[in-house]
This record gives structure tokens, C-alpha cells and sequence, in this order.
């Protein structure tokens, strides 16, 4: 396996007929690189890594929300004979694909992340996903999920990137950038600028022996220095604007004008920006700032 991948043919595995059903050779490098004995797909479809792992002699389980698995509820590990070697699932991407009452079903089903109502949602539920799969594989072995990216009413979302940062940084292994072939889009001809997505990521971490706590502990650590991040961010912005050097009063204004976006969840926005600058800038005299 390489950090890029392409298969023109999905193969002989699953059903062409199940949409978004991914290439069953991505499952066979995952196997072959990997070596697992027990295989676990959270959300299997139409079967096609349980056709590889029989055809690779490799245990497999498969579990899938219209088999009456949920695992934005349920705990996956509840459902294996032992924590996983590899734990696998290609997810919805949101409401690109909506799956219960079309591809199956005849209503929508709650759990069924491609019904959810806003981004916000679905990401929220995608991290239980994750660390769903976390807790159902054993330390040292491999969870993983192939996502892609989502244009919609004008606006781009790279899933890949919500996705790295909601996991443990030093559990991340690789990245894999899958070609998308035989895409529905593909038969589409784009005027302008336009760009078309024919690309997904598999997204790849090796469990560490730290415990859910202690991840969801660094998982916050790690958000809260990441907003951190985005006020020093915009001050520094601000300061540039104003010439490298500028008075507490200029520097509000500035701030105030270009990032709204976070003094709106701060209503002691100006005592955080005092904070950064005590900390991140150089006082040249009483009430003057600079970089």
C-alpha cells in the first residue's frame, strides 16, 4: 500500500448496484499490509470486505445499521469475540448519499448519519463513530475509515480534516488519497472554474494503550489550544494591518472588525486578546503592542 491509490476496476466483490460501495481493493491492501486476523466492518453494505476477507481466509464480522447495528448507540466491541486487528468503516459523507428509505429501507432510520440535519451533527456523530471503532480494536492494532470530501450549495467541506482533528494526534498512522473512478459526476462536463471532486482520504490510526478518558482528555487539550491558536492567529493579523506596532485600543478595533466569528462565543473577548498579547507579543511601551 502507498500514500496514493487507484483502482479503475472496483472488482468482483459487494454489489455495483449499492451506492458509494467502495472498491474491495482497498480492502485487500489493508489486509495484505497489515496482516490482521480478525477483520471488523462497522459499516459493511453490501458486503464487499466480507468477500475479501473470505477469499483472503481472514475472520471476518460485518455490522451495518440495517442489520440493526447503530454505532452512534451501539458499542461495536459488544459484538465481536475480541477486539479487533482491524476495524474498518466507510460512512456516509452527510446528506451526499441518503441511505435508509433509498438505497435501503422504506423510511429513514434514526442513527443513519446521512440524514443529519447540519454538518455540526454529523461530525458529532462521526466522532462517536470513530471512537466507537477505537474502543472495539486492541492496542497496537488499526482502526480506520475511508471518507471524502462534500461540495454543497456552493460551499467545500473536507471531512478528512474534521475528522484527523477530532482523533489523538499520535495515534494517526497515515494518509491515503484514494482516486475515485466510474463516479456518477464523472459523466458530468463543468464549465468555469469549477473542480471536481475525484478523490477520498483513508484515514488510518494505531491504537495506543491509552485509555477512552485519557483520549477524550487530550482531545480536548488539544481543541482548546487549537482556539488558542485562532485568536493569536487574528491578532497577528490585526497588528500587520496596522503597521506591526499598534495602541490596545487600535488592536480591539481591528480584531473586533475581523474576527466576529469568535468574539461572539467570548463575551470577555477583550481580556483574552490581553492575554494573548502578554503572551505571544512584545509590550514597547504602556498600552502599545507589536510582533
Amino acid at each position: 500500500m502507498k500514500s496514493v491509490v487507484s483502482y479503475p476496476d472496483r472488482g468482483k466483490w459487494g454489489k455495483n448496484s449499492w451506492r458509494g460501495n467502495t472498491s474491495g481493493y482497498i480492502i485487500k491492501d489493508l489486509i495484505e499490509h497489515f496482516k490482521p486476523s480478525l477483520f471488523v466492518d462497522v459499516c459493511e453494505g453490501s458486503g464487499t470486505s466480507g468477500d475479501v476477507c473470505r477469499e483472503m481466509g481472514v475472520e471476518y464480522i460485518g455490522l451495518d445499521l440495517y442489520k440493526g447495528q447503530d454505532f452512534t448507540k451501539d458499542y461495536i466491541l459488544s459484538f465481536l469475540p475480541r477486539p479487533a486487528d482491524i476495524c474498518f468503516s466507510h460512512p456516509p459523507y452527510h446528506s451526499m448519499i441518503r441511505y435508509s428509505g433509498s438505497v435501503w429501507g422504506k423510511c429513514p432510520v434514526e442513527g443513519d448519519t446521512s440524514h443529519c440535519k447540519s454538518v455540526d451533527e454529523f461530525l458529532e456523530k462521526s466522532q462517536v463513530m470513530l471512537l466507537n471503532q477505537r474502543e472495539a480494536t486492541k492496542d497496537g492494532g488499526i482502526y480506520t475509515t475511508l471518507i471524502g470530501d462534500m461540495r454543497k450549495n456552493g460551499s467545500y467541506r473536507s471531512f478528512q480534516a474534521d475528522f484527523i482533528g477530532m482523533m489523538p494526534k499520535n495515534e494517526l498512522l497515515n494518509v491515503v488519497i484514494k482516486v475515485q473512478h466510474n463516479m456518477m459526476s464523472n459523466k458530468t462536463h463543468y464549465s468555469g472554474k469549477f473542480i471536481p471532486i475525484v478523490h477520498e482520504y483513508l484515514l488510518i490510526w494505531r491504537k495506543s494503550a491509552k485509555s477512552l478518558f485519557a483520549i477524550a482528555w487530550d482531545t480536548a487539550k488539544e481543541i482548546k489550544r487549537q482556539v488558542a491558536s485562532t485568536w493569536r492567529s487574528a491578532i497577528r493579523i490585526a497588528l500587520m494591518k496596522l503597521g506591526g506596532q499598534a495602541s490596545l485600543q487600535e488592536i480591539y478595533r481591528e480584531v473586533e472588525n475581523i474576527a466576529q466569528h469568535l468574539i461572539s462565543k467570548n463575551r470577555n473577548w477583550r481580556a483574552k486578546i490581553r492575554q494573548q498579547l502578554q503572551y505571544h507579543f512584545r509590550n514597547v511601551q504602556r498600552g502599545v503592542w507589536a510582533m
